[in-house]
């Protein structure tokens, strides 16, 4: 789930409870630095605890999230030398540019390195689908089967369950190549 703080928290919620609890949930933080960002955030130094840009970057990075700052309309990553102290880390971190002329592809790019989410309900729609054709193939087998293998309910249940696991080791190898693949491109993709 993709998480925005001006349209994610309901009307009178408190701010900082609803920060605190997004950002305990949150995998990847994308920090969004345009041309004027380091010039404003100086302006907000000396009110560190209303500046909740900060106050979420900061947690962030103390948290130990993957932490992506995205540069747009020209913008570079602030040296380590302007950063507050909480925010220091943030220029030692790959970041990648977003720009006009190849939007499309920089934003793909981007989804490509922060990993699509495995989609579970899917999963849960092929294994059902899975049980129903494992079920119906058998049941269209019996008349080709001895008639004691045929009547034997035993059979037929393990018949079922050995079909149903081979698919679900079949599935779990999906899984487990997706999450490998969305590891792999966390450590080693390169976004500039």
């Amino acid at each position: 789930m993709t998480f925005r703080d001006v349209t994610n928290i309901a009307l009178g919620e408190q701010f900082d409870s609803a920060l605190t609890r997004e950002l305990a949930s949150a995998q990847v933080v994308v920090v969004l630095i345009g041309p004027s960002w380091l010039d404003e955030l100086v302006q907000r130094l000396d009110k560190p605890g209303v500046d909740y840009v900060r106050v979420e970057v900061a947690a962030a990075l103390r948290k130990g999230k993957r932490v992506i700052p995205v540069l747009v309309r020209g913008a570079e990553l602030p040296p380590l030398r302007l950063l507050p102290e909480d925010l220091a880390s943030l220029a030692k971190r790959q970041a990648m540019t977003l720009r006009d002329e190849s939007w499309s592809q920089d934003v793909d790019r981007l989804i490509g390195a922060i990993g699509r989410p495995y989609r579970w309900s899917v999963v849960a729609l092929r294994v059902i689908l899975a049980l129903i054709f494992i079920v119906v193939g058998v049941k269209l087998l019996l008349p080709s089967l001895p008639a004691d293998r045929a009547n034997d309910v035993v059979f037929l249940r393990v018949l079922v369950g050995s079909l149903l696991a081979v698919y679900l080791v079949i599935e779990a190898a999906l899984a487990f190549r997706y999450f490998k693949n969305l590891k792999h491109g966390w450590q080693l993709q390169n976004l500039r």
